[in-house]
């Protein structure tokens, strides 16, 4: 299929997971295809505007650097009439995809794609590229599985990130002081201090810290999200954590600081100097693989705990790339503890214990290469999504 402007719709669920993703989505797209009219169409502008602050979350219709900007919340007839159809009309996630819009400009488009959550489940293989069953008006509607293996959708290779990476191995230095800067820390870490982030739902911290003094080494943990932040803020008062000032604490031989909001690349450059990384949700997955360090996945809670069925399906996609079957052993359990949860509390417990992840790092770490390097030469999802279109008439 021949197109030359794509629209991409967002309903705002999980803050900026959903718009974060398509945010990259549709930054990517741009660069694969120049030419082409990009739209994002979006119910709450304000993430958006945090992780790029030349985004104004009151102006209903904006561009920006090539990208088109749309609060779907402000799509009367008038502002629908003004934007006219596009070629590919791209559903984020199954959202419902509002009126006028869906009324006057769906039926128009060539294609209508609902791009779906990520998913290490096996299953997934089987639905990508899918036909919908759905007989009603407009265009055919396909469904788009992101994934790990070459037979889905892939995941989103950010390519200004991969760019930057040889600067961040030749100078991790400067990247570190970069980030430590602002805390009045600059210069403050060695080569020998271990870096991590933490950016997970609710829970409690307790074991983290503990298991980080028996590392035998110095550490500083950059805390980023408020989730994240007000957990471990509730563990330094159970632990009695040292404040060093607002945003900076102490405990043992651990320096934690809160880290204030930062726009997508700079997160994703914090996420490639640090030695380890927690983090949670979509996005932040892809980013901590294709970083190629130690991850720890922090699963959004389910009932019954079906995500531990997700962290399972994570695993098992992982565990082509570990050498060691003890080293995969032990981080799977590490995995499944730290997610045995049935419900988010800044008090929450869980049986984890990190010694084997702290002691196993530089082989865990060798295991998140050989996995970034497969999926950025195999499962590009721009260039995968692209291939995509041209199949379909």
């Amino acid at each position: 299929m021949r197109f030359s402007s794509i629209d991409i719709v967002c309903h705002v669920v999980d803050n900026f997971g959903d718009a974060g993703v398509v945010y990259r989505f549709a930054k990517e797209f741009l660069l694969a295809h120049p030419l082409c009219r990009v739209r994002i169409l979006c119910d709450d502008l304000a993430p958006l505007a945090a992780m790029c602050p030349e985004i104004d979350p009151l102006r209903p219709l904006q561009e920006l650097r090539g990208l088109t900007i749309v609060d779907s919340r402000a799509l009367a007839p008038s502002l629908v009439g003004q934007l006219g159809a596009a070629d590919i009309v791209v559903e984020a996630f199954g959202c419902d995809i509002p009126e006028p819009y869906r009324g006057l400009l769906l039926p128009r488009a060539r294609a209508w794609i609902n791009l779906e959550y990520l998913s290490a489940e096996p299953w997934v293989d089987g639905y990508h590229k899918r036909q919908s069953l759905w007989g009603g008006f407009g265009p055919r509607k396909y469904f788009y599985m992101p994934g790990f293996t070459k037979d889905t959708g892939g995941v989103i290779i950010d390519t200004r990130v991969e760019q930057l990476k040889p600067d961040i191995a030749t100078h991790r230095a400067d990247h570190v002081n970069g980030f430590l800067e602002p805390f009045g820390l600059d210069g403050a870490a060695t080569g020998d201090d271990l870096l991590g982030t933490v950016f997970t739902y609710s829970r409690g911290f307790d074991t983290l810290l503990r298991d980080l003094q028996d590392a035998g080494k110095r550490s500083f943990l950059f805390v980023c999200g408020e989730k994240a932040q007000r957990g471990m803020r509730a563990t330094l008062r159970r632990l009695n954590g040292e404040m060093l000032g607002e945003s900076q604490f102490r405990f043992g031989a651990a320096i934690v600081l809160f880290m204030p909001f930062v726009p997508q690349q700079r997160f994703d450059e914090l996420l490639c100097v640090s030695d380890f990384n927690f983090v949670r949700g979509e996005d932040s997955l892809v980013r901590a693989i294709l970083a190629g360090k130690p991850f720890i996945w922090s699963a959004y809670v389910q009932e019954k705990r079906y995500h531990l069925v997700k962290v399972d399906a994570l695993c098992t996609a992982f565990a082509q790339y570990f050498c060691d079957s003890l080293v995969f052993h032990r981080y799977r359990e590490l995995l499944k503890s730290f997610n045995d949860c049935g419900e988010e509390s800044e008090e929450q417990a869980t049986g984890e214990h990190f010694d084997c992840f702290f002691r196993d790092l530089k082989k865990v770490e060798h295991s998140t290469r050989e996995m970034s390097y497969f999926m950025t030469r195999n499962c590009n999802l721009v260039k995968k999504f692209s291939d995509f279109l041209s199949e379909i008439s």
